[in-house]
């Protein structure tokens, strides 16, 4: 199965379009498109690392299956694996860490913290500047679930229809954020929450801080 079928498979069974798999993977959508029409047939590790983690799988999920042994290969002599010709090379995935900062709502607005607390592991290729852990229901539409981390990069403003973590009143939520009309609407991903409104009069109290780009699940 070549990649684009594999990566074709895996975004479907995840439920996931383009636009949300290169939000949570942090993979430009143009490189996503890239690899499933097929242009693209070796993209690099840092970007297979981030889609594989994005989608919950093992590298070898989008890699394939490492080579037969020698021993199992047809007129090939038994010797040393070092020995053997074209032999795959291990893929590095590397970590780091990033500041875990204090909890955001995905509900009501909570208290936005801070202090660094401690430190969330992520995937190197993963373009963010901290994480906040999740508390409430509201994003489970997009399997952000009540505990899980989320990695956030800092900017100032985001498109129409990705999530965000923003503050309200020194206080921060998780949302999906769009721009309308003399104002801002935050939307939740679950329809027991309200949308939340705000007009140009609201803007002193409000701001965004970030995109995210990630997030990780506990079992």
């Amino acid at each position: 199965m070549t990649l684009s079928a594999k990566l074709s498979r895996l975004k479907a069974e995840h439920g996931l379009t383009t636009e949300a798999l290169s939000q949570r993977s942090g993979v430009p959508k143009g490189t996503i498109n890239k690899i499933l029409n097929g242009e693209t047939r070796n993209p690099t590790v840092a970007t297979l690392s981030a889609l594989a983690e994005a989608l919950r799988c093992p590298l070898s999920a989008l890699c394939g299956e490492a080579p037969a042994l020698p021993e199992q290969i047809p007129g090939v002599q038994k010797g040393p694996w070092s020995n053997l010709k074209n032999a795959a090379s291990l893929l590095p995935v590397t970590r780091k860490k990033v500041p875990l900062l204090g909890a955001i709502a995905a509900g009501r607005p909570i208290f936005a913290e801070e202090t660094t607390a401690d430190a969330a592991d992520c995937d190197g290729a993963l373009h963010c500047d901290f994480a906040l852990r999740v508390k409430g229901d509201s994003m489970v539409g997009a399997r952000i679930l009540d505990g899980d981390i989320v990695f956030i990069r800092r900017q100032d403003d985001v498109d129409d229809g990705q999530i965000a973590a923003v503050i309200v009143e020194d206080e921060a939520t998780l949302k999906r954020v769009y721009h309308i009309k003399n104002g801002l609407q935050l939307l939740s991903e679950n329809p027991k929450y309200p949308p939340m409104v705000f007009t140009l009069e609201d803007y002193a109290s409000i701001r965004i801080l970030g995109l995210a780009v990630g997030f990780t699940s506990r079992l």
